[in-house]
C-alpha cells in the first residue's frame, strides 16, 4: 500500500463526512443545492464556506509554509472529493490554490504570510487562465508593468481569470525590461481593480470567470515574486500541478454521474452493463495514473513536469468520454438527474483546461520548464517510498516478473503476461504504455489486498480497457467484468468512493 495515497483518501473522507448526506435536499452542500445555484447562476459561496471552515483552508498552505499540505496527494484527493459536491465550488477553490503556488515555491516570507493569511480568512485568490477555448494559458501574458523595479505601474486586461470578481488578491505575469515577470497583487480597496463577468466564455453557469482589468495598479519590489524575469520559470512550474488538479476534477465529476446512472438504470448482462463497467475502469485508470503522477512529483521531483504533462489531458479526456457514455444511458432522464446535467458540462469545460502543449509563444521557457529541487521542499518532508516501480516502465517489467513466478493464482496469467509484454513494447512515453505501467505499479502495491486483486483480475480489467482504447480488440474476458461490475454495484450502495481503496464517504 501506498501510506501517502491512503492518508491522502482518509483526509478526503473527513472532509466529505463533513459536508453531510449530498442527497439530503436541506444540506447547502448537497447535489439539489449545486443544482439549484447553478440554475440560477449564484456562485456557491455556502459549499466554498463550508469546505474552507472545515479545515480545507489550511490544505492550501504546504507545510513548509505553515499550513498542513504535505503531499500532492492530498491535493489530488480534496478537489477529487470537493468536486463530487460541485465542480464549480471545487474549481473556485483549485484556482486560489493555484494562483498562490508561485509564491509556496518562490515567493518572500512577507507574500506567503500574506497569502496565508488570506487563506485563512476564507477569501479567494484569482487565477489567470487565458481563454478556455485552446486551454489553460497561465502564461498569457496581456499585463504590462511600465516604471521601474521601485515603482511599477500595472496595466492591461486579463483574456479570463478565474475568482476574478470577488478575489482578495492574485498572481499575474506582466511584460517588463527585464523580462516576463510574477506580481502579487492584493486587491486593497479596488480602485485600480475591477473585473467584468465572462460568462459567454465558458459554460460554468455561477462561476466567477471574469475578464480582469488593472488601470495603474502600484507595485514594487515586495509584490514581486521570485525575482524579475522569473515569471516563466514559475508558471512553468505551476502548470503540472494544474494539470494534475484539471485530472482531479474531472475524476470527481465522473464518480458522481457513475453514483447517479447506477440506480436509474436495469443493470443485466448486456451493453447497458458494459457501459457501466468501462466507465468504471475507465475511472479507475484515471486514478492510478494520477496516484503514479504524485508519486514521480516525491520520488523523481526532476520527472514530475513531464509526468503531469503526458498523464493530465488524456485522464480528463477518458473522464470527459466516460460521462458522456453514461448520460447517453440516461438520455433523456439525464436532465431529470439534474446534476449529471450540471455535471456532465462542467466535466467539459474543465476537460477543456488540460492543455497539451504549452504556449508557442513562449519559446523561452527553460525544458521540462524547469529543474526543480531534489526534493518539493515547498510542500513539506515527503513520506518514505515504497519500493514499487513507478511508470518508467518498470511497474509493467515488475508485474510481468510475478506473473511468471506463478504468483498469480487462476487462469488469468496467460492473459495477462500477453498483455504486459505488449506494453512493455510500446514506445516509452506513449499514453497507453504509462498508464499500463502505473496500473501495473497500483497492482503490485495492493496484490495481497483481496482476492481479485490476487488473481490478477483487477490489473487485467484495466489493461484490457487501455488496450481497447489503442484501437486493439480484446477477448470478452466476461468474469473479469462481472466481478468489476459486482464490485461498482457494492461500492454505490454502500456510499463509497469508486475507487481501487476503500473510502466511506457520506
Amino acid at each position: 500500500m501506498d501510506e501517502a495515497t491512503t492518508r491522502a483518501l482518509a483526509i478526503a473522507a473527513e472532509l466529505d463526512r463533513a459536508l453531510a448526506d449530498p442527497a439530503d435536499e436541506r444540506n447547502p452542500a448537497s447535489f439539489p443545492a449545486a443544482v439549484a445555484a447553478d440554475r440560477e447562476g449564484r456562485f456557491p459561496r455556502q459549499l466554498c464556506a463550508a469546505a474552507l471552515a472545515w479545515g480545507l483552508a489550511e490544505y492550501l498552505i504546504p507545510a513548509a509554509s505553515g499550513g498542513r499540505l504535505t503531499t500532492l496527494e492530498e491535493a489530488f484527493a480534496l478537489f477529487r472529493v470537493l468536486a463530487r459536491r460541485d465542480l464549480t465550488a471545487a474549481t473556485a477553490i483549485a484556482a486560489s490554490f493555484l494562483s498562490a503556488l508561485p509564491v509556496w515555491l518562490d515567493g518572500s516570507q512577507a507574500q506567503r504570510r500574506a497569502v496565508a493569511g488570506l487563506l485563512r480568512e476564507h477569501e479567494l485568490m484569482g487565477l489567470p487562465i487565458g481563454e478556455a477555448e485552446p486551454g489553460m494559458d497561465i502564461l498569457a501574458r496581456e499585463i504590462a508593468a511600465f516604471g521601474d523595479r521601485h515603482a511599477w505601474r500595472l496595466d492591461g486586461r486579463t483574456s479570463l481569470i478565474d475568482n476574478g470578481s470577488h478575489a482578495a488578491g492574485t498572481t499575474v505575469l506582466a511584460r517588463t525590461g527585464h523580462g516576463p515577470t510574477a506580481f502579487l497583487l492584493l486587491r486593497g480597496g479596488g480602485e485600480h481593480w475591477w473585473s467584468q463577468p465572462a460568462r459567454e466564455a465558458h459554460g460554468l453557469r455561477g462561476s466567477a470567470l471574469s475578464r480582469l482589468t488593472l488601470a495603474g495598479a502600484p507595485a514594487g519590489d515586495a509584490q514581486v515574486v521570485g525575482g524579475l524575469g522569473r515569471g516563466p520559470a514559475l508558471a512553468g512550474r505551476t502548470l503540472p500541478v494544474a494539470r494534475l488538479l484539471v485530472a482531479a476534477l474531472t475524476l470527481g465529476g465522473l464518480d458522481t454521474c457513475l453514483r447517479c446512472v447506477l440506480p436509474r438504470v436495469p443493470v443485466e448482462p448486456g451493453p447497458v452493463a458494459g457501459r457501466l463497467v468501462d466507465a468504471y475502469t475507465d475511472l479507475l485508470i484515471g486514478e492510478a495514473v494520477c496516484h503514479e503522477v504524485c508519486r514521480t512529483a516525491r520520488l523523481d521531483p526532476h520527472g514530475f513536469a513531464a509526468a503531469s504533462g503526458r498523464a493530465g489531458s488524456p485522464v480528463a479526456r477518458l473522464a470527459v468520454d466516460a460521462v458522456e457514455s453514461l448520460a447517453g444511458l440516461l438520455g433523456g432522464h439525464g436532465y431529470c438527474a439534474g446534476i449529471v446535467e450540471k455535471m456532465r458540462r462542467d466535466v467539459a469545460v474543465a476537460g477543456a483546461l488540460a492543455d497539451d502543449d504549452l504556449p508557442r509563444a513562449w519559446d523561452d521557457l527553460p525544458g521540462p520548464f524547469v529543474r526543480i529541487p531534489p526534493e518539493p521542499a515547498w510542500l513539506g518532508v515527503p513520506p518514505e517510498p515504497d519500493g514499487v516501480a513507478g511508470s518508467a516502465g518498470g511497474g509493467l517489467e515488475a508485474a510481468a516478473e510475478v506473473v511468471r513466478a506463478d504468483g498469480v493464482p487462476g487462469p488469468h496469467a496467460p492473459r495477462l503476461l500477453e498483455l504486459l509484454e505488449s506494453f512493455s513494447a510500446r514506445r516509452p512515453g506513449s499514453w497507453p504504455a504509462e498508464a499500463a505501467a502505473a496500473c501495473a505499479a497500483a497492482w503490485l502495491r495492493a496484490r495481497g489486498r483481496d482476492g481479485y486483486h490476487m488473481c490478477g483480475g483487477w490489473l487485467l480489467l484495466c489493461l484490457r480497457r487501455l488496450a481497447i482504447l489503442a484501437g486493439h480488440e480484446q477477448p470478452e474476458d466476461a468474469g473479469v467484468r462481472r466481478v468489476a461490475l459486482v464490485r461498482l454495484r457494492r461500492a454505490g450502495e454502500q456510499r463509497r468512493l469508486f475507487s481501487d481503496y476503500d473510502v466511506e464517504l457520506t
